[in-house]
């Protein structure tokens, strides 16, 4: 009976927790709705003051200087911080590894059960130069898809995808009130 329980408990987490972003020529979008910029993630069961808590405690744990990087608060209504990233992909050019940085700010809102998790100012520039990584466009700086929407760079667009969707788990479970902590 616990074994089906888990099973069905993870199944509709699966479900559940099934919001993710995607690049899109203009821009990170939800990739269920691509007119949304932000991702809607449904905590059952836990009041927003909860969530806002367990928010407060992801950035104290997850940041060198967390009172640096929180750039707004209402206790139990939103949170704001910036994240920099300083790998956050590369690209081949010419054979040579040309690495790009990222800059962002994180706004999540809180209501009861639900969180609204959006990315915003997110900038990506080159590590060594100041050429900058754009979504859409032309040029002489980089960009993920040329003026007529084609994909034009199929990996930095996985790889941002990939670590966009891996801070949302991040952040689910720390808004459920897991850590690795709990295990010991």
């Amino acid at each position: 009976m616990k074994k089906i329980l888990s099973i069905a408990l993870v199944i509709i987490s699966m479900t559940s927790y099934g919001q993710k972003f995607a690049v899109t020529p203009n821009g990170l979008k939800n990739a269920e709705n691509n007119e949304k910029s932000y991702v809607v993630i449904e905590i059952e069961g836990m009041t927003a003051k909860q969530l806002f808590d367990n928010a407060v405690k992801y950035v104290n744990k997850n940041y060198k200087n967390p009172e640096e990087v929180i750039k707004g608060k209402t206790d139990g209504e939103y949170l704001k911080f910036d994240t920099y990233v300083p790998e956050l992909l590369f690209i081949k050019n010419g054979g040579i590894k040309q690495f790009f940085s990222a800059k962002y700010t994180t706004k999540i809102s809180f209501k009861d059960g639900k969180v609204k998790y959006e990315i915003i100012g997110l900038e990506m520039n080159h590590v060594e130069n100041n050429m900058t990584l754009y979504f859409t466009g032309g040029g002489l700086d980089w960009m993920i898809y040329n003026k007529k929407g084609a994909l034009k760079r199929p990996e930095a667009k996985t790889d941002i995808e990939n670590y966009f969707n891996s801070e949302i788990d991040k952040i689910i479970e720390s808004l459920q009130g897991k850590t690795e902590e709990d295990s010991w």
